[in-house]
């Protein structure tokens, strides 16, 4: 058995017969997995183990066996382009047999050396539109081969697309030495062992499989016995044992009296193989080498200085040494496996390496491979070159791509020849990559900077990573230090960028007036978006959380159709969205909501993050749950994937608060877990208080109100935070109210509502309105006041009817039902009780159902039963579809293009196109006219 390199190509063509000996179970656990993809359900495999264990080569035979039966795309990493962002991803879209989409275009300029960009989200979306348009001509293959060795980039971006892949015929095959290794995304690390990922692991061959290689190998066929040494002496390692097969005459193979040479590593063998084959030979080996895994013949004759390079080839090839992948006019080369490339790379001379790479730079015809080769070939502090590494990483972040605009920020650091330049230029990268979401390199990054660096340069930088993390007091101490120590009128966009973090830290522990005033003097200091393009977003959601939503809507200023939004005011859409929600605007905020989702496919990781987090709300508000949970568990999910501690408890609470409202209590305490959980909760007032919202929702649904005042007695504490006390957003002073009225501790009830009361009608907030005086209405009741628990509920009722609302509503109706029936008007309270089983039922808000139904055989009366299907009625029709379904074919009544939808439920467009089938089927209709139809009334009703 052998292993090599992938070989690139558009659809598979088998490559002639090789070594290849054992893997039978292996085999056939791959055909098992491609034949679930081949029925529609996307697979992953994972085959791990050491280097030169053969995970290429079992790819190889597999895709020998089943490749002609799908389109396959190979991409492998390489040690020395790990940090080529995109890299990996510019080789899967370079093999496409059909045009790319138009965000994957600019990947594939030079493929290998010198990949286009994209931010990461747009990334992931394009492999994920990709993956759908090539299945139209029948299953694919992806395959990642060490994935150990690929850029973070690339691996976030097949985490991503892998993640939304639901009906799609994927099988995707990644090898990797261990998918621990700390060098791999968290994401990926979580994908790979998932439960749900098929794992493949690779030992050693055994003595008779050994056997079977030296036969295939052209030997005679070994002993038994000399088998049996030749693995103890490998350990079964079959691309080891090859080179000893290859190596050691036949007579002391055989004779086990002989002892073996001493073991050798794999590079020494590899070099030995290189020594006899040729200078000529030798010099166009190396030139690859310094090229990359593969490259254009040509190119690598004329950077060995080998006018004719054939023979040389000739000889490499026979070694074992490199591979031709592409004969014919303009043959291309590669090395067969990424550990002889390592050998070769790695013995070549300082001086000699650094020669080839200056050389090589101006051999490239790309700007990025010349500066990648101008970097390798650097000795030390370099004016010229940092100064273009710089100039080509700002013009990159212009247009959002962060990857290789941190790349290069970084390498410009390091040759840097000034201690402040370099700095500076560290600085810049640890913000890229922090908008790229490479979370853990950026704090990497930021802890390196010496201490005698600029001590506002430092705290600034390490206060941003704070921020992210969660770590809030740290960074508002080391946001305030780096404030107070930078001279503004020399540095003001350094003093802004300060001030710019600072507004968000304040955000985030709750303390709005100081966000707007951290927000209003960035934007006096300097014209300019900070490098997050979101202090605007920041000031206006500052005011909003200060209790001035409606002048922040008027800030934001008029703006296109929603879909229509261009990206510089994505974070004007955004913000609009999230007050309008605040201030009980749900039909507007969904809107602009849904906008700002469906073009953010380009911006960075918390725009995505933010904008999704609050359309899962508005949804959940308007009582679109299905809809809703798709975009929290999606936004949470990202969260996860990129590091984004301070949003996690954010993006799993509202998860959690639709899932345990339904009663779906074990994904709804997984959530409700890594909410609470997540690294600096306890330091972000509003991340707690999201988190303990969550808490107090999953325990009220359960009714465990010992639970609930356990869980948000705690944010009592948080009198003086303006955004965790703001009415509509975050719900838990009502919620506290009830349970403290169902303990019988009445007076501290009163004490909780009374200021919650005070704020919402300063406010003209009527959901809130409406929340208060329900549980007012249930402290009078619970104090026998009688007629003024009916007006307290006739006011909740009246505030209820002025927002689209129906969970809301629906709440206010069953609690003043209850009441109606304790005092004896069972009559008026069945009124109540029916409407509100009703709408728990349409919602499926199984706990509250169930309320309802005890409510109901109280007054001696049973919950209605379910009214028989009319054609029709929409929701009736609507039934019958599943809750992706319902989501898909609402928005695509709305105007939204399968892309859209898409990117909207951040889904593949073949997970769309598959779920309108069905849909279509379902409703008898044939287009996306006979949606509007079905779907029209139904969502005027919402809105009114």
């Amino acid at each position: 058995m052998t292993s090599g390199g992938t070989v690139n190509g558009h659809i598979h063509t088998p490559a002639p017969p090789e070594a290849f000996s054992g893997r039978t179970r292996e085999l056939a656990a791959l055909q098992e997995e491609f034949g679930q993809a081949c029925d529609g359900v996307p697979r992953l495999v994972l085959i791990d183990g050491p280097g030169g264990i053969g995970k290429t080569a079992l790819v190889r035979r597999f895709l020998d066996t089943s490749g002609d039966e799908a389109c396959v795309l190979q991409a492998s990493g390489e040690e020395n382009e790990s940090a080529l962002p995109c890299g990996v991803l510019a080789q899967f879209v370079g093999q496409s047999p059909i045009p790319l989409p138009d965000c994957l275009g600019s990947l594939v300029r030079v493929p290998r050396s010198a990949p286009g960009t994209l931010p990461p989200l747009a990334a992931g979306f394009g492999l994920l539109d990709l993956l759908s348009e090539l299945q139209d001509k029948g299953p694919v293959i992806l395959v990642l081969d060490d994935a150990h060795w690929a850029d973070s980039a690339s691996l976030n971006a097949l985490t991503f697309a892998l993640r939304r892949l639901r009906v799609d015929k994927v099988l995707a095959i990644v090898t990797a030495r261990d998918p621990q290794a700390p060098q791999l995304p968290e994401g990926i690390r979580r994908l790979l062992t998932d439960v749900r990922t098929r794992r493949i692991p690779l030992y050693g061959l055994n003595p008779d499989e050994l056997r079977s290689l030296s036969a295939q190998l052209g030997a005679d066929l070994l002993p038994r016995s000399a088998s049996v040494r030749l693995h103890d002496h490998t350990h079964g390692n079959p691309l080891h044992a090859r080179a000893l097969l290859d190596q050691v005459p036949a007579h002391v193979l055989r004779d086990v009296a002989t002892p073996l040479p001493a073991p050798r590593s794999y590079a020494m063998l590899v070099l030995a193989n290189l020594a006899e084959c040729g200078s000529q030979a030798l010099r166009l080996v190396q030139a690859v080498s310094v090229l990359g895994l593969s490259c254009p013949l040509s190119v690598a004759a004329s950077l060995a200085r080998v006018p004719a390079p054939l023979p040389a080839l000739e000889r490499a090839v026979k070694a074992g040494l490199l591979r031709e992948t592409h004969p014919g006019a303009a043959p291309e080369i590669a090395f067969p496996h990424p550990l002889v490339h390592a050998a070769v790379y790695q013995d070549i001379g300082p001086a000699h390496r650094a020669a080839l790479h200056t050389r090589a730079a101006a051999l490239v015809e790309d700007d990025y491979a010349s500066l990648r080769h101008r970097v390798l070939a650097a000795t030390g502090p370099d004016e010229h070159l940092a100064a273009a590494l710089a100039a080509c990483a700002r013009r990159e972040a212009a247009t959002g791509q962060w990857a290789v605009a941190g790349t290069h920020l970084r390498h410009a650091s390091r040759v840097a020849t000034t201690d402040l330049e370099r700095d500076r230029l560290a600085v810049e990268a640890v913000e890229a990559l922090l908008l790229d979401g490479r979370v853990h390199e950026s704090a990497e990054l930021a802890a390196g900077l010496p201490e005698s660096s600029d001590p506002a340069l430092r705290g600034y930088v390490r206060g941003y990573v704070a921020r992210v993390q969660g770590r809030m007091e740290q960074a508002q101490t080391l946001l305030v230090d780096a404030w107070d120590q930078c001279d503004h009128e020399s540095d003001p966009s350094l003093a802004a960028r300060a001030a710019e973090q600072l507004s968000y830290a304040a955000v985030m522990r709750g303390r709005s007036a100081d966000a707007a005033r951290w927000a209003e003097r960035a934007q006096r200091l300097s014209t300019l978006q900070g490098p997050s393009r979101m202090l605007r977003f920041n000031h206006l959601l500052a005011l909003g959380l200060s209790g001035f939503a409606k002048k922040g809507i008027e800030l934001a200023g008029d703006l296109p159709d929603p879909l229509l939004v261009p990206p510089a005011s994505i974070d004007l859409l955004l913000a609009r969205g999230q007050l309008r929600l605040w201030s009980d605007d749900l039909p507007g905020a969904r809107a602009d909501l849904l906008g700002a989702v469906a073009n953010c496919r380009r911006g960075t990781v918390p725009l995505r993050l933010l904008s999704a987090s609050a359309l899962a709300q508005t949804l959940h508000r308007l009582g679109d749950w299905d809809e809703a949970l798709i975009h929290a568990e999606a936004s949470a999910s990202i969260a996860d994937d990129s590091e984004q501690s301070w949003l996690k408890p954010v993006t799993h609470a509202i998860a959690s608060w639709i899932l345990a409202a339904r009663g779906t209590w074990d994904r709804a305490s997984v959530h409700l877990r890594l909410a609470l959980d997540a690294p600096g909760c306890d330091e972000s007032a509003l991340a707690f208080a999201y988190a303990a919202s969550a808490h107090g929702h999953f325990a009220e649904a359960r009714a465990e109100p010992e639970r609930v005042v356990e869980a948000l007695r705690p944010l009592l504490d948080f009198a003086s935070h303006d955004g965790v006390n703001e009415p509509g957003v975050v719900a838990w002073r009502e919620l506290l109210v009830d349970a403290l009225i169902q303990l019988g501790e009445l007076d501290e009830a009163e004490e909780v509502l009374r200021p919650y009361e005070e704020r919402a009608s300063a406010r003209g907030q009527h959901s809130a309105l409406s929340a208060a005086a329900r549980v007012r209405g249930n402290l009078h009741a619970a104090r026998r006041e009688t007629d003024r628990a009916q007006a307290s509920f006739l006011r909740a009722h009246n505030q209820a009817a002025q927002v689209p609302s129906p969970f809301a509503r629906a709440r206010v109706e069953l609690d003043h039902g209850s009441f109606l029936r304790r005092i004896g008007r069972r009559s008026v309270a069945v009124t109540q009780l029916q409407s509100a089983y009703t709408t728990m039922r349409e919602l499926d808000a199984a706990p509250y159902l169930a309320r309802c139904e005890r409510e109901l055989d109280a007054c001696g009366r049973a919950a209605p039963p379910r009214p028989a299907h009319d054609p029709a009625d929409v929701d009736s029709a609507a039934e019958g579809l599943t809750p992706q379904e319902l989501a898909v074919a609402r928005l695509a009544s709305q105007g939204f293009t399968n892309r859209q939808i898409a990117t909207a439920l951040a889904l593949s467009v073949k997970t769309i196109e598959y779920h309108l089938g069905h849909t279509y089927t379902k409703l008898g209709i044939t287009s996306r006219i006979g949606l509007v139809t079905y779907f029209a009334p139904q969502d005027r009703r919402r809105s009114s």
